[in-house]
């Protein structure tokens, strides 16, 4: 009876830990060189950091800010050669409150080369114009062209 009890117990431990195996579908999650939001891009390309700017102080706050998205290499510091093309990201405004209103199209900004010389990471700086766009909870799904193949990243929401 108690090696059953040891067994039960090792189970339910293991099932609460969870295996790290088919569950985990969302790319690991960290912070880039500019303190944002790092996500790795499929294939192991290397990674995408979004940032805020200027960076938003307050949640609360209406005040516009660009989406800024750094392409970096594997490495999380240098950025990725040669630098992504026509890169853009569809917000997902998720379904509206009146259950009967139907989800329309997602809203589509583009991100233009804005490279920084004065920053390791900078030849790969990618920005938006001013808008409604705090990473907090922006949701939706970056696409970008790299090395010719298009490639997209879903993003749920930054720091």
């Amino acid at each position: 009876m108690r090696n059953r009890m040891h067994v039960l117990v090792l189970v339910m431990a293991g099932l609460l830990m969870g295996c790290g195996g088919a569950a985990t579908l969302e790319p690991a999650v960290l912070r880039g060189p500019h303190q944002g939001t790092t996500l790795q891009l499929p294939d192991k390309t290397g990674y995408v950091e979004l940032v805020n700017e200027p960076e938003v102080k307050d949640r609360r706050s209406t005040e516009p800010t660009a989406l800024v998205a750094y392409f970096l290499r594997s490495d999380v510091r240098s950025a990725l050669d040669p630098p992504p093309t026509d890169v853009s990201f569809a917000i997902d405004s998720g379904a509206r409150r009146d259950s009967r209103a139907k989800r329309g199209p997602p809203e589509s900004i583009s991100l233009g080369a804005e490279p920084r010389s004065d920053d390791p990471a900078g030849a790969g700086r990618f920005v938006s114009k001013p808008g409604p766009y705090q990473l907090a909870g922006l949701r939706g799904t970056l696409t970008a062209n790299i090395n010719g193949q298009k490639v997209s990243v879903i993003v749920q929401g930054g720091r």
